[in-house]
């Protein structure tokens, strides 16, 4: 199957009744609904996917002397992708910046369609594609 994860910002400023009333319940220029969007196709075929909440993600990597890091971030949510070939692709939200996720299953296409929206009134770092978490988990090592 087909697998996008799309990530929203939702705007805390943004007016529903003020969108009701003036523009037919959609944003306008002056009462913007997302800040930004990210979205990621998994490359190659997920033979499944699942959600895991509270869990604990291992953010790893390569400084700039070619060590390597290996950090716990605590309270995420994971989008765990398993593809046919039996490697696997996650996706990591601290618990504390989501506001709220849905899903869509497109069986025709054969496609899921996973959005996950978060909080704008929430400091969050974004170190590599599909990863956010709340500033304050963060390793202040890697800043």
């Amino acid at each position: 199957m087909k697998v996008i994860i799309n990530v929203k910002m939702v705007n805390s400023k943004f007016d529903q009744a003020f969108a009701d009333k003036n523009h037919k319940g959609e944003e306008s220029e002056d009462n913007i609904k997302f800040l930004w969007e990210d979205e990621f196709e998994v490359k190659g075929k997920v033979e499944s996917f699942k959600v895991v909440n509270n869990s604990t993600y291992q953010l790893r990597g390569l400084l700039p002397d070619d060590s390597e890091f290996n950090y716990e971030i605590p309270d995420v949510t994971i989008c765990e992708c398993l593809l046919e070939d039996g490697t696997t692709t996650q996706f990591a939200f601290s618990k504390k910046i989501m506001k709220g996720t849905e899903k869509e299953e497109h069986k025709k296409t054969n496609t899921l369609e996973f959005f996950v929206y978060l909080k704008s009134s929430q400091e969050l770092v974004n170190p590599m594609d599909g990863v956010y978490i709340l500033k304050e988990h963060f390793p202040k090592e890697l800043v």
